[in-house]
């Protein structure tokens, strides 16, 4: 099977970590599946000539509700969410009571939570939220499909 828009997509959404995890799913070799709901996210095969970017989705890994929607609007949705993730990490109130929990949480368990560690990306996630605030999310996507060249 080739890899067109869909695939793209599907591969793009899967690294949106932690919300989705890349996942091997009914035969195909990429997956998004969501770490919130469970829902997965396949690419549909493409015409060379007719990417029209739509993927299957299986509403909380249901196969039985599922439905072909927009790639990039699914897309938008889950680029939106993950930056309310990281953005929500860089307010000083939220940021020290999410610290206090992953202190408590590796206190209890020995493990460490993923947005524990601030390797510099919340900074621009607090950015990208601003411009989302001011400039509206078609904006916001515009630039980021300019910036990353779809």
């Amino acid at each position: 099977m080739r890899e067109g828009l869909s695939h793209r997509i599907v591969g793009f959404i899967a690294g949106l970590f932690p919300m989705y995890e890349h996942a091997a799913v009914d035969g195909h070799a990429i997956a998004a599946r969501s770490l919130i709901d469970g829902t997965v996210i396949l690419p549909v095969e493409e015409d060379e000539d007719n990417e029209n970017g739509f993927v299957l989705v299986h509403w909380q890994g249901d196969s039985n509700r599922s439905a072909e929607v927009r790639g990039e609007f699914l897309a938008s949705l889950a680029v939106v969410k993950y930056v309310e993730l990281h953005a929500a990490a860089t307010d000083k109130r939220t940021r020290a009571q999410y610290e206090h929990l992953a202190q408590h949480f590796t206190h209890k368990t020995g493990g460490s939570l993923v947005l524990e560690t601030d390797d510099g990306g919340a900074e621009a996630f607090a950015l990208l939220g601003r411009l989302i605030e001011k400039s509206g999310t078609a904006v916001a996507i515009g630039l980021l499909k300019k910036a990353i060249g779809l």
